[in-house]
């Protein structure tokens, strides 16, 4: 090969390197409502593209153009004002209601707003995000979209919120399963209404539907279950297998655990929860960005050492650092009334209150989950 054409593949390289990086961001600017931003960036990106597309071969030809009018779609669905709700959505949503569950649309945060944890949100925008946002991109990859997804780690760290930031990215309607209330409000009809759920998941499409505390509703055979629950099981597995199984479906299936190993296995089957997603405690640069989050809302501060913060909170939850900032700032809250002083909230404040919250996460804990995860790896995707 030439050195010209070396050069020509290293350009090609970064090129596809800065569509990626327009596509992470129009999605973020899209979810957060700024639609003509993210259309700015989306054409940015289809410019890229169209500069290939001239002097490509054939095959290359069509790849490109099936990539372009991904892109296309994903621009002028921006400029298609909403329609109302049609028929087979309001059923969906009466489905829904009536088997006590919650469906939301549009609402919670964004993955910009999860604080740190770079290496997580890239392996979900490569996993779920980019595929639902763009399937012709995805279908020059073999890579499918939809599918079952389980999320799991210590407790605390953001599990149910990450998957609240998923839907709101990909403009999904989110159905939210707890397990505790789905067992009571469908006693004696467990088969039926599983059935009724996967419906309504159509229905309601393009959606996602979270399962959490995934471990309580598929436990390990070995441990003790009721004929009722082991025949509600069965009927699952046989859903999700048939939601898993088809191509381009409008629907992702996400569980979330703290307990993986605690599954029964048959979950996590190929074709069923099969994609499997760590999510580690946070690092030093996510613990800093808690702490900067939550003490952006605070007027009364001084110059916080965020770093020396983020270095000491090693085995800290997310939950664990949040609170850990709650508490300092109550104890300073307390001592301004006590006093009737201009206190304000300082690095001593938050070190001083490590003495009392402690942190909940061991690194026998962490060498647990890595253990499975190490395990798992060869049928994670």
């Amino acid at each position: 090969m030439t050195v010209k054409g070396v050069a020509s593949m290293n350009d090609k390289g970064q090129d596809y390197g800065r569509i990626r990086e327009l596509l992470r961001q129009g999605i973020e600017f899209q979810a957060s409502g700024k639609k003509e931003e993210a259309s700015a960036l989306y054409e940015e990106a289809l410019r890229i593209l169209g500069t290939y597309y001239a002097s490509a071969d054939v095959f290359r030809k069509e790849r490109i153009k099936r990539q372009m009018s991904g892109l296309q779609k994903a621009i002028d669905g921006m400029k298609i004002s909403e329609k109302g709700k049609t028929s087979s959505w309001k059923e969906g949503e009466d489905i829904i209601k009536e088997l006590g569950l919650t469906i939301t649309h549009g609402e919670g945060p964004t993955m910009s707003q999860v604080a740190g944890m770079d290496a997580l949100k890239n392996e979900l925008f490569l996993k779920i995000i980019y595929p639902m946002k763009f399937p012709e991109l995805a279908e020059d990859f073999n890579v499918s979209p939809g599918g079952g997804f389980i999320l799991y780690g210590p407790p605390g760290n953001g599990k149910t919120f990450i998957v609240r930031a998923l839907a709101r990215e990909i403009e999904m309607n989110f159905i939210y399963v707890n397990p505790a209330t789905l067992m009571s409000q469908w006693f004696g009809n467990f088969e039926k209404n599983i059935s009724l759920l996967f419906k309504a998941a159509k229905l309601l499409s393009p959606s996602i539907l979270f399962f959490d505390e995934l471990d309580s509703l598929f436990p390990s055979r070995d441990r003790s279950q009721s004929d009722a629950s082991r025949r509600g099981v069965s009927q699952f597995l046989n859903e999700i297998g048939g939601f898993t199984s088809g191509q381009g479906k409008p629907v992702i299936l996400l569980g979330a655990t703290n307990v993986p190993w605690q599954l029964d296995e048959a979950v996590t089957r190929p074709g069923r929860f099969d994609r499997l997603i760590y999510v580690p405690p946070p690092d030093r640069t996510s613990r800093e960005s808690i702490v900067k989050n939550f003490m952006s809302a605070v007027s009364r501060k001084g110059d916080i050492d965020y770093s020396s913060i983020g270095e000491k909170t090693v085995g800290y939850s997310s939950a664990d650092v949040e609170y850990l900032c709650r508490h300092a700032c109550q104890n300073v809250f307390q001592r301004a009334i006590d006093r009737s002083d201009n206190d304000i909230v300082a690095t001593d404040d938050i070190m001083k209150a490590m003495t009392v919250i402690r942190p909940s996460i061991s690194a026998e804990t962490v060498k647990k989950y890595e253990k499975y995860r190490d395990m798992k790896s060869g049928t994670s995707v």
